[in-house]
């Protein structure tokens, strides 16, 4: 075979993640942000200046979160092969990204077909939310790619190789408690209804699935005996079982996920699809029952099992977008099935009605009103920050006291963050009258006060404001 007979035969997924990987490429020099500024980024780069560990009392209890702690440790390692650099944390997020986007490629590819695995790539690839986390240094990326590689492997029935992923996917964060319980349901509502009886092998299966269960419970166990509880107090706060409390969760999610970014498209999609189906085995439903399920509908179901599961689990806590890619790249599996299903159902031409679905959330790429880490106007905030940070450097010195607060106020700590040359040493509150210099961020809790002092520098975008003032006295 030549050259361009091996071309021609190439698979074009891997054309389509490298060009991914390019594009991403000119972000991961952009300054951490946000969570990843605050919190995750210095846990990482806590352990790579003292040990690296899954213990929990290794790194402080405020930058763990009492979460499991491989998520920190990988990006430990990163720092450790490249140095402590904004990039080497974000290249270490993008080649996650890219991993993601292979093995959902390979979901769609071995239970739909190769055309469904390719369009299930491209649609997450195209979400903001997806382009934006894509190499930021924070757990969603790697939990989501964990998560998918043991949807896979279970569906493939390699069951040592979804304990081993699910492990790791609740050791990245707990949220991936809903892989057992999604197992655990599918079993139960399709094997035994098949079997309509509990073997071994049935056990051996669902004692390997519980084994994430089973390390993650170790964890909290070490965590009670080293820090004092099982649970960070602050996180424990947000869990609510209420139903005033999940609802509104629940459909924060639900409208992210099916109408947020242009993906309303994803809904019509799913309708359309739907109703066709409903309509033309109309006369099989009536008939049908679990025992006679194909393989692909066992499959379905795990996948909509899984999504369920996934939701109810994130509507007990805390509610941000970037939560949802947990499951988005489950969902844009089906979503790509379901397209190709409607093109054949209706003997529709795909490519024009596929653009549509691959060009309109680029309309959301940076959004106008703010939303944390879910598109990319993020950067233009960090941008922001960096170009204030940049201009205080010009007339304070390390040992200067500087007031300001968060989101600003870690990338004055530590010169690692992507704001500043060099770290100062003093940061108190943007109050404080100690302060020689003052930033204020729109995007802050401070109580703008600016009498006594002389602004110095601004900038403002679309979705934030960011100022620098001098004190007179």
């Amino acid at each position: 075979m030549n050259l361009s007979e091996k071309i021609k035969s190439a698979n074009p997924v891997y054309l389509f993640v490298s060009l991914f990987f390019l594009f991403k490429l000119h972000h991961i020099h952009h300054p951490y942000f946000w969570d990843e500024l605050g919190v995750y980024s210095r846990a990482a780069l806590y352990m790579f200046d003292h040990q690296l560990s899954m213990m929990p009392n290794a790194i402080p209890p405020e930058l763990s979160r009492g979460h499991p702690l491989l998520c920190s440790v990988i990006f430990a390692v990163g720092y450790k092969i490249f140095g402590p650099h904004v990039w080497a944390g974000h290249l270490v997020a993008l080649l996650f990204s890219c991993g993601l986007l292979l093995a959902l490629y390979r979901l769609g590819r071995d239970f739909f077909g190769h055309t469904v695995g390719l369009l299930a790539c491209a649609l997450l690839a195209a979400q903001p939310v997806f382009i934006a986390q894509s190499s930021m240094v924070l757990p969603e990326i790697m939990l989501a790619f964990f998560c998918t590689a043991s949807i896979h492997a279970y569906l493939k029935e390699r069951l040592l190789q979804t304990a081993i992923f699910s492990t790791l996917a609740i050791m990245t964060k707990e949220t991936a408690v809903a892989l057992p319980a999604s197992f655990g349901l599918h079993i139960l509502l399709v094997l035994m209804i098949r079997q309509r009886k509990i073997d071994r092998g049935i056990l051996y299966k669902i004692g390997l699935i519980s084994a994430p269960l089973l390390a993650w419970g170790i964890f909290l166990a070490v965590q009670k005996l080293q820090n004092g509880w099982f649970f960070f107090p602050l996180h424990s706060d947000y869990v609510s079982f209420s139903i005033a409390d999940i609802y509104p969760r629940l459909f924060y999610y639900l409208s992210f996920l099916f109408k947020g970014q242009g993906r309303y498209l994803w809904s019509a999609v799913i309708i359309f699809s739907a109703a066709i189906f409903i309509i033309r085995n109309a006369g099989k439903m009536k008939k049908y029952s679990v025992s006679q399920m194909t393989e692909q509908q066992s499959n379905i179901l795990l996948l909509v099992i899984y999504i369920t599961v996934s939701l109810a689990v994130s509507s007990l806590n805390f509610h941000l977008a970037r939560y949802v890619l947990i499951i988005m790249p489950v969902i844009a599996c089906l979503v790509a099935a379901q397209f190709f299903y409607f093109v054949q159902q209706t003997k529709r031409s795909a490519q024009w009605i596929m653009m549509p679905l691959l060009i309109i959330p680029f309309l959301y790429y940076k959004s106008k009103v703010f939303n944390i880490d879910a598109d990319m106007s993020y950067a233009d905030i960090a941008a922001a920050q960096q170009e204030i940070i940049a201009a205080l450097n010009e007339h304070a010195a390390p040992d200067t006291a500087v007031g300001a607060a968060f989101p600003v106020y870690h990338g004055l700590l530590d010169k690692r963050a992507g704001y500043s040359t060099f770290a100062y040493k003093k940061v108190v509150g943007c109050g404080d009258k100690e302060a020689r210099y003052v930033i204020f961020s729109s995007l802050d809790d401070c109580r703008k006060d600016s009498r006594g002092m002389t602004l110095l520098q601004e900038r403002k975008n679309a979705v934030s404001m960011t100022q620098l003032y001098k004190r007179n006295n």
